[in-house]
């Protein structure tokens, strides 16, 4: 085996699967941060590249279904953080509680 530019991605890639993983053991949260994601995404890809130098079905498929539910989770923290950025600019008495907004009162 030579270590050329494809084995140097997978190896960056296993780095950083490891790396997200070993975070989520330090600090449980660190799986609903947007840090994680694209740690999880660009490990996922990097490996994907590492298959140009030799093909491997099974991993083709992992990994694809990796980025596939990393992309999501980009989505989703994007999403929240878009969300709460939107609540922060609303009025005091707007922001979300368990009360309803005002026009959602019934009468």
């Amino acid at each position: 085996m030579s270590l050329n530019i494809y084995n140097i991605a997978g190896l960056v890639g296993v780095v950083l699967a490891l790396y997200a993983y070993a975070c989520v053991q330090w600090r449980r949260d660190f799986a609903k941060t947007l840090a994680y994601s694209v740690l999880n995404l660009l490990n996922a890809a990097l490996i994907l590249v590492s298959l140009i130098g030799e093909w491997n079905l099974a991993v083709f498929v992992s990994n694809s279904i990796w980025i596939g539910l990393s992309l999501y989770g980009v989505v989703r923290c994007l999403r929240y953080k878009t969300r709460e950025r939107a609540e922060l600019t609303l009025p005091k008495d707007h922001r979300r509680t368990s009360a309803p907004y005002p026009s959602q009162e019934r009468s």
